[in-house]
C-alpha cells in the first residue's frame, strides 16, 4: 500500500493522522511493518526529520512500536493505545465503525446513571440550579446542534457536582468523540424529549441518588437504541 505525496508542507501532525487513519481503517494490521522511512518519506514528498516526528506521535499513542534493525510495526491498539486515541476510533478515514460507536454508547449510559447518582449525593445548591438553568435553555433550543451542545454542557455541570476529579479525565476524552464527529450524532437531538432530564434534576434536588440514576440511565439507553 502506497501513501500520497503531501502537495505542500505539512506539520507532522497530519502525516500521523494519515498513518493512523490506515491502522485504524484496518489497512494495516496488529504484527503488521510500515514500509521503511525512506519510503515514507518519499511517499509523503518530506525528509526523513519529519517523518521521524510523526512516528514518535503514533509510538506514543501506542500505535507503533520500532525493534531492533530499524522495523517500524503495528501494535495492536486495543491492547497498547490510551484514551488520547479514542476520538480516532469511531469513524477512521470516514468509515464509521458501529461496533465501537456501541460500545461508547454503552459507557455512555453507566457514566449518566453513575454521575447523576453521586451529583445526588454530593449536591450543592448552586450546581443544582445550574442544572435547572441547563434544563431551561434545553426546552428552549430551537435546532438540534443547539441542544447537542446544552445536553453536553449537562453532563458537564452533572460531573461537576459529582466531586469527582478523576472523571472529568475519562469523559474529556468522549466529549472530543463527538467534537469530531458532530454530524453522526445530530440525528439523536431532532426529537429530544427532556422527560428523563427533568426526573433526573428533581431527584438531584432532593438527594434521591438511584432516582436520577434510573432516569440519566433511561435516557441514555434511549439514546443507544436510537443510534444503533
Amino acid at each position: 500500500m502506497a501513501f500520497e505525496p503531501l502537495r505542500r508542507l505539512k506539520a507532522p501532525e497530519l502525516i500521523a493522522a494519515r498513518i493512523r487513519d490506515a491502522i485504524l481503517g484496518g489497512r494495516y494490521q496488529p504484527g503488521d511493518t510500515l514500509p521503511s522511512e525512506r519510503s515514507l518519506a518519499e511517499q509523503f514528498a518530506v525528509n526523513r526529520s519529519t517523518l521521524r516526528e510523526a512516528l514518535k506521535r503514533l509510538d506514543a499513542q501506542g500505535l507503533l512500536e520500532t525493534r531492533h534493525g530499524g522495523k517500524t510495526r503495528v501494535r495492536d491498539f486495543l491492547q497498547s493505545a490510551g484514551l488520547s486515541l479514542l476520538p480516532h476510533l469511531i469513524a477512521p478515514e470516514g468509515e464509521v465503525d458501529l461496533g465501537l460507536l456501541s460500545d461508547l454508547l454503552e459507557l455512555r449510559v453507566e457514566l449518566l446513571a453513575w454521575t447523576a447518582g453521586l451529583a445526588a449525593k454530593r449536591r450543592e445548591p448552586e450546581g443544582v440550579a445550574r442544572l435547572e438553568g441547563l434544563l431551561g435553555e434545553l426546552a428552549a433550543a430551537e435546532d438540534a446542534r443547539a441542544r447537542q451542545e446544552l445536553d453536553w454542557a449537562f453532563f458537564a455541570a452533572l460531573v461537576e457536582l459529582s466531586g469527582n476529579r478523576v472523571l472529568g479525565f475519562l469523559v474529556r476524552p468522549m466529549r472530543a468523540v463527538y467534537d469530531h464527529n458532530l454530524a453522526l450524532f445530530e440525528h439523536l437531538y431532532h426529537e429530544f424529549p427532556l422527560d428523563d432530564h427533568r426526573a433526573a434534576v428533581l431527584a438531584i434536588a432532593v438527594g434521591e441518588g438511584e432516582a436520577a440514576a434510573a432516569a440519566l440511565r433511561r435516557y441514555g439507553q434511549r439514546a443507544l437504541g436510537e443510534a444503533a
